[in-house]
């Protein structure tokens, strides 16, 4: 379903101080200008790993007759990104909910759980689809419309991470109760909302099951801080700090409060738990971030 500008850009409704879209509560993450800076500060982490690349699908040279699409655009950072590294740049597309980048010339606000628009002469050449936990709940009809609404020998990029930290030393789990108890109530609480958020690791067999070939995988373990020996992990840790100072209440607020019933009060006072455990520079803690890349077969129909 493509909805109005002036329906898209007024359905909003605001809990605790954030704008969410929609007013019955589909997602569990805020949509104001703290969480786009939060998810473009996500895509800064993505610009080093990846060397500044805008995606890593062996599509040699970019045309302008090249169609692309960023799926649940938000902060819009990688269309930006695009738009900027590529001359002559593709022809660009967002899909989102929330009018995010109004003066892009193709920008589709749309119902992301629901059968995609496009027509088959709109079929894209590549697909990128970023940060989907707590997006969508039917993963199998993301792919199946990625699948339909890419041309043969299309490619689609899917890049992810969980709301999780790791740690190689046992004896720091004593150091971190306030954040493994946010992990597990976040896990708890993104199921029962019916939009999961630790599903990075289940997207190559997800694209696999889909029918994509050539699927392949790259994970990368980024350090949170700066307590890497590479300098580049280091300015990366540096932007994921960052990242979870701009996102923490925004990715907690909304699942605490409306799905669990917490307090405004004793979700604010788990936060400050978490935040201060989060700055124990010396526990080298680190997350997986997963890009995984699938080519609809060139024998397939276009759409």
């Amino acid at each position: 379903m493509e909805l109005n500008w002036l329906t898209a850009r007024n359905n909003h409704t605001y809990e605790n101080g954030r704008r969410y879209y929609g007013f019955k509560g589909e997602f569990p993450f805020p949509d104001d200008k703290q969480a786009a800076t939060a998810h473009g500060a996500i895509s800064t982490i993505w610009y080093y790993l990846l060397d500044g690349r805008s995606f890593i699908a062996p599509i040699n040279s970019v045309r302008k007759n090249h169609k692309f699409l960023e799926f649940a655009i938000r902060s819009g950072s990688w269309t930006i990104g695009v738009l900027q590294r590529h001359h002559p740049a593709p022809r660009l597309t967002g899909m989102d909910p929330t009018p995010m980048l109004p003066n892009l010339r193709d920008f589709v606000h749309h119902d992301l759980q629901s059968d995609w628009s496009f027509t088959a002469k709109q079929a894209f050449h590549l697909i990128h689809a970023e940060s989907l936990g707590g997006v969508i709940a039917d993963y199998d009809k993301f792919y199946a419309n990625a699948f339909r609404h890419l041309v043969p020998g299309g490619w689609l990029e899917v890049w992810g991470n969980d709301l999780r930290f790791f740690t190689d030393n046992a004896q720091d789990e004593t150091r971190l109760v306030a954040l493994r108890e946010w992990e597990a109530l976040m896990h708890e609480a993104a199921t029962k909302f019916g939009k999961r958020v630790n599903v990075a690791a289940e997207q190559k067999e997800l694209m696999h099951s889909a029918g994509f070939v050539q699927v392949d995988e790259q994970v990368f373990k980024v350090p949170f801080g700066k307590w890497s020996d590479d300098p580049t992990l280091n300015r990366v840790g540096d932007h994921y700090v960052f990242q979870m100072q701009c996102a923490l209440e925004g990715y907690t607020l909304r699942l605490f409060t409306r799905t669990l019933g917490w307090s405004r009060e004793d979700t604010d006072a788990l936060l400050i738990r978490v935040q201060e455990e989060l700055k124990q520079e010396d526990l080298r803690l680190y997350s997986y971030f997963h890009l995984v890349i699938g080519q609809k077969p060139a024998q397939a129909a276009r759409k």
